[in-house]
């Protein structure tokens, strides 16, 4: 078992960035090519609707189903290498060519257990990490790497080869994901009743309301993002771009991303969590606007996904780093639950509801989001006070 607290953070960057670059790299599968996968399989677009929101939406109770255990137990890692195995299975079964309520049980439980894992992860990264969890952005920015390489290279290929390449390319970094977690160190196991003691005495510090602020904020941002993470690709393509084409931008966005994890370290040092936040959610709004009048034009896109920096980048660094100090070290995997569920997965659930509902190949989707992405700007705004100490 190694020591945490003896490693650089060099040491701890090199055992935790693999699975996070593997993990996001399955994003960048998933997510910006899922509707035209199933557009591909004789879908509507109110039925891809609901299986997107379907797949975030199990975020709502999936990261609990693993963080009742962890909590018990005081192990995470068993459990994210269960859910990645699984997360493999069900994704080769959508090759399997079936109707609506197939790839809908299909591509729900894999939802199911993507979901389950990423709280673990998270809370597994931030216990690693220890005195360094400010420079969390720059492990999760190996993430935003692979997923940046993985959708541009897919782009190009999805000109060339069929979609059916995707559960297989998905399957296969699942058994990635896997193996890298061997190079995590194990997490030292509490006993049970100095784990009870210590949640008792931590949970009474936790600053309710100002979680309560961030989770509906965070809710707010994702029911505008959600029309971005489903529609972007069928937008461009409606538009004249080439899948090409489309997987650049989309990498361009995540390349301006890691640029944002490199310094965020040292705006937290220089600002406050919530300045950055209503600065970055701003930007949002303006990022939404411009996408909602988007016409043929290769440099607006550029510069739209180019905001992408702040508009994801910022966001979820200071959601994480915010859920880091509201929450004590026994009680991150539940605080990094709630993120995921809560904030993200009813914000996703709902928001790709109402994005396949609207969703007629025009700019009103995004008008939607900026609406969305105001209103979470002015309860930043208003809402974030200091967090009370954990004393």
């Amino acid at each position: 078992m190694t020591d945490t607290t003896t490693l650089s953070f060099a040491q701890k960057s090199r055992r935790l960035s693999p699975m996070y670059a593997a993990y996001f790299t399955l994003f960048g599968v998933f997510t910006p090519y899922l509707a035209r996968y199933l557009t591909a399989q004789g879908l509507t677009p109110q039925q891809i609707g609901v299986i997107v929101a379907t797949v975030f939406g199990v975020n709502v109770f999936a990261p609990f189903l693993f963080t009742l255990i962890s909590d018990r137990t005081g192990q995470r890692l068993p459990l994210i290498r269960i859910g990645y195995v699984l997360m493999g299975v069900f994704y080769l079964l959508a090759l399997k060519s079936g109707d609506f309520f197939w790839y809908l049980t299909v591509f729900g439980l894999f939802g199911v257990f993507m979901s389950a894992v990423l709280p673990q992860m998270e809370g597994v990264a931030l216990n690693v990490l220890g005195k360094d969890r400010s420079r969390y952005g720059q492990i999760r920015l190996w993430g935003s790497a692979g997923y940046v390489v993985i959708v541009w290279t897919l782009g190009a290929a999805l000109d060339r080869y069929p979609v059916t390449i995707l559960p297989i390319i998905g399957a296969v970094l699942c058994g990635l994901m896997w193996a890298s977690t061997w190079l995590i160190p194990k997490e030292t196991r509490l006993r049970a009743e100095d784990r009870k003691a210590s949640k008792g005495l931590e949970t009474a510090y936790i600053d309710w309301p100002q979680v309560a602020v961030l989770m509906a904020v965070v809710f707010l941002w994702q029911l505008g993002l959600a029309p971005y993470n489903t529609f972007f690709d069928l937008f461009l393509k409606d538009r004249g771009f080439s899948a090409t084409t489309i997987g650049f931008l989309i990498s361009f966005g995540s390349i301006c991303e890691i640029v944002v994890f490199l310094f965020i370290a040292g705006w937290f040092q220089r600002f406050s969590e919530r300045l950055l936040i209503v600065f970055a959610l701003g930007i949002t709004v303006v990022r939404w606007v411009l996408l909602a009048n988007l016409e043929q034009s290769f440099a607006s896109a550029l510069l739209i996904q180019g905001m992408h920096a702040l508009t994801f980048g910022v966001v979820h660094s200071v959601a994480i780093h915010r859920v880091g100090r509201l929450f004590p070290p026994s009680r991150q995997g539940f605080g990094q639950g709630l993120y995921v569920s809560m904030g993200m997965g009813v914000g996703l659930i709902c928001g790709n509801l109402i994005a396949g509902w609207l969703w007629q190949g025009t700019g009103i989707v995004y008008w939607f989001a900026a609406a969305m992405a105001l209103v979470a700007t002015l309860l930043a705004y208003f809402g974030f006070k200091p967090i009370r100490s954990q004393g």
